[in-house]
């Protein structure tokens, strides 16, 4: 529980947070499964090019096991050849050349001579460690060695050691022993059988030549520069050489790397192996610096999106402050917008919202003052008026009474405008009854007149399915009247036209009265087009303009038609929408 509480409180409140927080999982995945296959792709070349070696070591080592043998079956050879000067090795081991113990002369020269022999094979062969020969008759040892160090072990059972090898053709003989020599080092040996080839019984042996192979010099061979390396050496599944330490012999069951080569003519198998956990343990440096690289990289990459972020959220910031600014107060200043970028976009827009909300306040706020001041006036004028209508109709039944019927019809005609004029009714009423009223006012404007103006109304339209705002043509009657003089004029006539173009409802009011001039026209023009929320005259045209514009929008309301240089009569243009 307290887990969540934390969540909620320092991170599910903030995207921006989890942003961060997912992106950084994301990227950490990213670098792992990269630093994966790095490591991955490391070990296959590291592994590829340690396969290369080890094969290329035990070639190598083949090549040397193959000179070896080639040289030992050389010197093999020369054991049987004789010279002018000296004779043949091999009778030196003929029963009948064996001196006795009498004869020290003749055996300081044949341990001579076989001396300098050994120390030639010795030199023509730097991979052997030492020759030795072996006399049967006598039991008698010859050792030659690279080093000082070897010598003959006299507790070494070298007479049940040669008789033990078979007594055939079938040679060279391999084998590995540990105390063959002095210090007890683990040697592997080649050995042929000293016959007499003169002889009727090829497979009578007189002694044994033998050299030794360090194991230890080999290995280091095999691996001179580090002990990764393993060598086993077999013949006929008779393992010589096998420097895995504690290990079985099953090398094929192991997953390590192996290479297998064999010396076919002699049986020989070479097997080297280079083990996968020295390829890891050299791979765990490498795997150490990719994993700070990659780690590095990831906290740079944490820190360059923090600061990222880190900017926008204070953006973000400037703007929930200002938008707080702005719901306690409508009319804040706009905020500063800097860049061009998404949030500033987003910022002008937010500034124009507000710009616009502040002018819609406004005009709300000044149409509901003009609301309140026509209220007030309409307030003003209705005092009592079920006293005036009472009054009225009381005057128009005397005017009947004494048989004055014209002032009874105006009469009725003044209660009928005043009734009119002060029920609360809709906003919207028809043309039809605009105009009836608009004639009742006309009438008792005319009373006791004898220049009387003419209303006449032009329309193909049915007028009572077509709806205006109340108590705007009036106005527009009166003003014309005042204006235009028209008592002053034989024949006064105003003319309504009312007409029907796309959508909008037309009504065009002109008078054949006084002309308007292109400056009065024009101060008109500008009249209307003023930004003036209270004009002077609120009756006037100005007022009848800006009730259709509240009402129906800045596309509706009066207009001029445009006006040459010369004067004309005056002719204005009211535009509703037209709805039936």
């Amino acid at each position: 529980m307290w887990m969540k509480n934390l969540y909620r409180e320092w991170i599910g409140r903030f995207i921006f947070r989890k942003l961060n927080i997912g992106i950084g999982a994301a990227l950490l995945i990213v670098f792992l499964l990269l630093g994966l296959v790095i490591y991955n792709n490391f070990y296959s070349i590291l592994e590829k090019k340690e396969h290369e070696l080890l094969t290329f070591r035990t070639e190598k080592l083949k090549i040397q096991l193959v000179d070896i043998m080639e040289r030992f079956n050389y010197d093999s050879m020369s054991i049987y050849q004789s010279s002018n000067m000296q004779t043949s090795v091999y009778e030196l081991f003929l029963p009948d050349n064996i001196p006795s113990n009498m004869e020290d002369r003749r055996a300081v020269t044949e341990q001579n001579h076989l001396k300098n022999v050994m120390t030639h094979m010795l030199s023509r062969n730097p991979y052997t460690s030492a020759v030795m020969m072996y006399r049967l008759q006598d039991e008698r040892l010859f050792v030659e060695s690279q080093q000082q160090k070897y010598r003959v072990n006299p507790s070494y059972p070298y007479k049940q050691f040669f008789e033990s090898f078979p007594k055939s053709y079938r040679h060279p003989y391999f084998g590995s022993a540990d105390h063959l020599l002095a210090p007890a080092d683990s040697m592997l040996y080649i050995v042929n059988p000293i016959y007499n080839p003169t002889s009727i019984h090829p497979d009578q042996v007189y002694g044994y030549h033998l050299v030794t192979l360090n194991t230890r010099t080999m290995t280091n061979e095999f691996d001179s520069q580090s002990s990764d390396y393993r060598l086993i050496i077999k013949q006929k599944d008779v393992l010589l050489l096998d420097s895995r330490p504690d290990e079985p012999s099953a090398w094929n069951e192991s997953g390590d790397l192996i290479s297998h080569l064999s010396i076919d003519k002699y049986q020989i198998e070479i097997i080297g192996i280079s083990y996968k956990s020295n390829l890891q343990s050299k791979l765990s440096d490498i795997a150490v610096r990719v994993l700070f690289i990659l780690g590095l990289s990831w906290l740079v990459c944490i820190i360059i999106i923090h600061l990222i972020q880190r900017f926008i959220v204070g953006r973000f910031n400037q703007m929930s402050k200002h938008f707080k600014k702005v719901q306690r107060n409508p009319f804040t200043p706009l905020m500063s917008v800097n860049g061009e970028d998404e949030i500033s976009e987003l910022m002008l827009r937010f500034n124009r919202m507000t710009q616009e909300l502040q002018n819609h306040i406004s005009q709300v706020y000044i149409a509901e003052i003009r609301k309140r001041n026509a209220e007030f006036i309409a307030l003003k004028t209705q005092i009592h008026p079920h006293f005036l209508y009472n009054t009225l109709e009381s005057l128009r039944m005397q005017a009947v009474i004494s048989e004055q019927p014209s002032l009874a019809e105006k009469l009725y005609h003044l209660g009928r405008l005043y009734r009119w004029m002060l029920q609360p009714t809709d906003d919207l009423i028809s043309v039809q009854e605009e105009l009836a009223h608009t004639n009742y006012y006309l009438e008792l404007l005319m009373l006791g007149k004898s220049n009387r103006i003419a209303l006449r109304v032009i329309s193909e339209l049915n007028l009572e399915n077509c709806f205006m705002l109340k108590f705007t043509l009036q106005p527009v009657i009166e003003n014309a009247i005042q204006h235009g003089k028209l008592e002053q004029y034989d024949d006064p006539v105003i003319t309504v036209t009312i007409k029907k173009e796309s959508n909008l409802l037309i009504i065009e009011i002109h008078n054949n009265g006084k002309y308007i001039s292109a400056e009065e026209h024009s101060r008109l023009q500008q009249l209307l087009e003023m930004a003036n929320t209270f004009p002077e005259q609120h009756l006037g045209l100005k007022n009848i303009h800006e009730r259709i514009k509240h009402y129906y929008g800045n596309e509706y309301g009066l207009s001029l038609p445009e006006q040459q240089a010369e004067a004309k009569p005056f002719r204005l243009i009211m535009i509703f929408p037209y709805k039936r």
